[in-house]
């Protein structure tokens, strides 16, 4: 996509204010999780995030599930829930990655950098695989076997 001219959606005025709006903050909300650095672009090397060998999807049991379910009723425990917005961001990477800049919405001065990603983002390959992992070692660290 070098050399084309971004176009944004072709939304309404006020719509494509939202977008951007809201695309300005999910940038904000990486940089400020530590999400990536901004580096030169590296030689010799993929700008995407396709160099990977291992796919994760952590899945849950029904069986498990109603065996918890079962034993909260018996011994009249409390369930909640909890939904990190954000928990893919919390899982490092092992492997290097490099991304563009989005388009629209490169650093100025720095156009012809690149982000080096530290933490998974949606959408990874290994996405899933990174956050189960700081998941289990954070859970380790707790005490929990």
């Amino acid at each position: 996509m070098r050399g084309r001219k971004y176009h944004p959606p072709i939304l309404p005025n006020a719509e494509r204010k939202e977008w951007f709006t809201a695309c300005r903050e999910e940038l904000e909300a990486l940089r400020r999780r530590d999400v990536y650095d901004l580096v030169d672009r590296p030689k010799g090397r993929k700008v995407e995030g396709e160099d990977f060998d291992k796919i994760f999807s952590p899945v849950v049991r029904f069986e498990t599930v109603r065996l918890i379910m079962a034993l909260a009723a018996l011994e009249d425990w409390h369930i909640s829930g909890l939904d990190v917005r954000s928990a893919y961001l919390y899982g490092k990477l092992d492997e290097e990655i490099y991304l563009e800049q989005p388009e629209g919405f490169r650093i100025s001065g720095s156009e012809h950098k690149v982000f080096r990603l530290k933490r998974a983002l949606y959408g990874l390959k290994q996405a899933g695989l990174a956050w189960w992992r700081t998941l289990s070692e954070s859970m380790k660290l707790m005490g929990y076997k």
